[in-house]
């Protein structure tokens, strides 16, 4: 008879634990990100919320302006969000497709990005600006143009956003299977050490 000893049931466990660790960094690399880039006198961070954006799903942008030179937030600018087009499909059709924004857009004229100090009782960093209801009719790359004016001057910044099909989330699915065939290892093993 095979019996389990302490060595192979701590390796088990350890491995079991990595699976388990592994899962929940896939998760959050998979959904933390923001850009940033410097534009004129300014440095953008740009975030969107979700951070994966999915098509037909509504999302919200952020950005955060400080100035180049000094760090410092930028407040009372005013910044426009131009149209968004797409530069590449994943679906292989490089037909005209456009974004869908709120009925409040103006689609000849963009949208204004309100500046807000919260969102939902969280305290925002000053500086942010923010847009909701964002939606993409189609998966693949898009680019993104805003022109920012305040007393530091005009300048304008291009972010390029991914939008991905919507469909099942794989990283969770494979490591739910990883987790069951580890838990029917040590079933097994189990089993075999009573017999």
């Amino acid at each position: 008879m095979n019996y389990l000893t302490k060595p192979m049931k701590k390796i088990l466990f350890s491995l079991s634990l990595l699976l388990l660790t592994l899962l929940f960094a896939t998760n959050t690399l998979a959904t933390s990100g923001e850009l940033e880039q410097d534009a004129g006198p300014y440095h953008v961070t740009m975030q969107t919320n979700p951070e994966n954006l999915m098509v037909n799903q509504a999302g919200t942008m952020t950005i955060i302006l400080k100035d180049k030179a000094t760090g410092q937030p930028v407040t009372g600018a005013k910044v426009m969000m131009s149209k968004s087009t797409m530069l590449s499909s994943s679906t292989g059709d490089s037909g005209m497709a456009g974004m869908n924004m709120s009925s409040s857009m103006d689609k000849q004229e963009g949208t204004a990005m309100q500046e807000q100090s919260s969102m939902g009782g969280m305290a925002m960093d000053p500086g942010s600006y923010m847009v909701e209801g964002m939606m993409f009719n189609q998966p693949g790359q898009w680019n993104q143009s805003m022109t920012i004016t305040s007393s530091l001057g005009e300048s304008t910044v291009n972010f390029p956003i991914t939008i991905g099909k919507s469909g099942p989330n794989l990283v969770l699915i494979g490591s739910v299977a990883g987790v069951v065939v580890i838990v029917g290892l040590v079933a097994a093993l189990l089993k075999r050490k009573k017999n």
